[in-house]
């Protein structure tokens, strides 16, 4: 499986460039290793999914998009179980990103 722009997991992790839980200061530490690409991201987020993380779909604030990621004790506090499905359409933010690290990848090859 690959990167998916209209998964909120792999669309957070991107955009954001890590998971920040927005109720407390926790961090999603996930390092894997390897070269930093849409792959880098998807591992990112899916693993995030996988520890409990809460990512619910984006919404824009002005010309920002934002997400509601929470961390799994506050997931528990807030009774949020995260989201299971996709969003409508990916946010064209990210998707001026995506094209902008596939651009650069055949760039560096």
């Amino acid at each position: 499986m690959s990167f998916d722009p209209k998964d909120p997991y792999d669309a957070a992790a991107l955009y954001d460039m890590w998971l920040n839980c927005s109720r407390c200061p926790a961090t999603f530490d996930f390092e894997p290793g390897g070269e930093v690409n849409l792959d880098y991201y998807h591992r990112i987020g899916q693993q995030a999914r996988l520890d409990k993380w809460a990512v619910l779909p984006a919404r824009n604030h002005g010309d920002e998009l934002v997400f509601n990621v929470l961390c799994p004790d506050c997931a528990r506090r807030f009774g949020v179980d995260g989201c299971d499905g996709r969003m409508e359409l990916a946010a064209p933010v990210i998707d001026q990103i995506c094209q902008a690290m596939r651009d650069a990848s055949e760039q560096a090859a």
